[in-house]
């Protein structure tokens, strides 16, 4: 089982974006070590569908349209992933497979892609959050603060 790039890309985006504050384009990109493109084309998408919103200019950026608690994961999913199934049977061609009324792999897969989902839809992008800005800033501790 493997998802897209866009699927992953949106996945990190979410996991950065409140709604409290915008995150610019290369901000998400150069610290999510994602390209640019890829971005762009990602929050494009999920502004589309209503999960980001995004203002343009010297202030603007991505922020979330939703509560975090309101997104589950399996949206997300079926939002970016071209096939409703992770574990397409490879065995199809312009013909029925001889085997798919007996075949024991794609029963198997059936199961562990519905178990997937069904993880997955538990969850949601809050329980994903992380609480970084910026993510490559680090934290100032006790020890290493100048005193003046």
């Amino acid at each position: 089982m493997r998802m897209n790039a866009a699927t992953n890309g949106a996945m990190r985006i979410l996991m950065v974006c409140r709604q409290d504050r915008s995150l610019s384009m290369p901000e998400m990109a150069t610290e999510l070590g994602l390209a640019e493109a890829l971005v762009l084309k990602t929050c494009h998408m999920l502004m589309q569908a209503g999960y980001l919103v995004g203002k343009r200019g010297r202030n603007g950026g991505y922020r979330l349209a939703r509560s975090p608690e309101t997104i589950s994961l399996t949206e997300i999913i079926d939002l970016f992933e071209p096939e409703e199934n992770l574990f397409p049977c490879r065995l199809r061609t312009d013909r029925e497979c001889r085997i798919v009324t007996i075949c024991r792999l794609r029963r198997a897969c059936e199961r562990a892609y519905a178990a997937f989902r069904q993880e997955l839809d538990r969850m949601t992008v809050a329980d994903l959050a992380l609480d970084i800005m910026p993510i490559s800033t680090p934290p100032v501790s006790p020890r290493t603060a100048v005193v003046r």
